[in-house]
């Protein structure tokens, strides 16, 4: 059974009360991120159970800037790191991730409600962010916690929305459980970066590419191996000791904007993670049409690892 939002945030007597000011910058700690640059957000208020953002779309970004050789409309990688950004920060406020914890995504999502797509992603959208506790763990060492996030247009529209969902365990635990040994994205070796001529009608440069062995495969569908040579400053932080979501996120539109629909764009995009999936081993991705009515089209995808899959999706694009 769920259990209802209890904020974990202790309230210090001398604390402005009513959260951030707003106009300031989220700074990139709060968001998530390694970079400023690559923060997306601007404090606009707090809320009972969450807080509410201007979304800000960075300058000459490398990557949200970069969208390939034909001029995609808006980006699928961008809306989920709002609502990404949104969560991670809001967790922190209220207190449901702690400094020294360690989340771990089970879940994610996103979509486009307006039509036609945003082209590109409005830098005037309110995204409000709202987070849940839904279990604690009798030595309240884990819990799993839900935010989802609303973004509203200038006008008032419900123009898009999202969620994310994450385990969240103490770094002390999280450390005794992956055990020693483990690969980083700092030490893995430097790959080339000749631009793949399927991906590069979605990402111009090759250091934004992240897929490899590009093969269609029946009809509509397309496969791949994840390109996992060296770190990425937004998809694949040097710290990293996993393959992120993010880059789960870019790999998958990359595949079915580079191969499947290559003169779409992503209206929706979901992900669920069963498990982690290491960096020391060869990462296989597989995008399957569904079946049923093809308008948007639909596609299912499918990571795995040694066998075993690490990461499953839903996509559905504009054709």
């Amino acid at each position: 059974m769920r259990e209802q939002y209890r904020s974990a945030r202790r309230q210090d007597p001398d604390e402005a009360q009513g959260g951030p000011e707003p106009g300031t910058e989220v700074t990139a700690a709060l968001a998530g991120v390694r970079r400023p640059g690559d923060v997306l957000l601007v404090h606009e208020a707090a809320l009972p159970n969450g807080l509410s953002f201007r979304v800000r779309l960075p300058d000459a970004h490398d990557l949200f800037g970069d969208r390939g050789q034909a001029g995609l409309p808006h980006d699928a990688l961008l809306l989920r790191s709002v609502v990404e950004q949104c969560a991670y920060a809001t967790l922190q406020y209220t207190g449901l991730l702690r400094r020294g914890e360690v989340p771990l995504n089970t879940s994610s999502s996103s979509r486009v409600l307006s039509g036609p797509s945003l082209r590109p992603l409005p830098g005037e959208l309110l995204a409000t962010c709202l987070v849940e506790q839904l279990r604690t763990s009798c030595t309240g060492r884990t819990r799993r916690v839900v935010a989802s996030c609303v973004l509203l247009s200038p006008d008032g529209r419900v123009v898009a929305d999202g969620e994310t969902g994450a385990g969240v365990l103490e770094s002390t635990l999280y450390r005794a459980w992956r055990g020693g040994g483990v690969v980083r994205a700092g030490h893995l070796p430097p790959g080339p970066v000749e631009p793949c001529a399927h991906t590069a009608r979605v990402r111009a440069r090759p250091e934004n590419q992240v897929l490899t062995q590009v093969e269609r495969e029946g009809g509509d569908g397309a496969r791949a191996v994840l390109r996992l040579s060296g770190p990425h400053p937004y998809l694949l932080p040097a710290s990293a000791d996993h393959v992120t979501g993010r880059l789960f996120a870019e790999a998958a539109r990359q595949l079915v904007l580079g191969v499947c629909a290559p003169h779409g764009g992503v209206r929706a995009l979901h992900l669920s993670f069963p498990r982690l999936c290491t960096l020391d081993a060869s990462v296989r991705v597989r995008a399957v049409p569904s079946n049923g009515p093809q308008a948007p089209a639909r596609w299912h995808i499918l990571f795995s690892q040694a066998g075993a899959t690490v990461c499953t999706g839903r996509i559905e694009a504009d054709v």
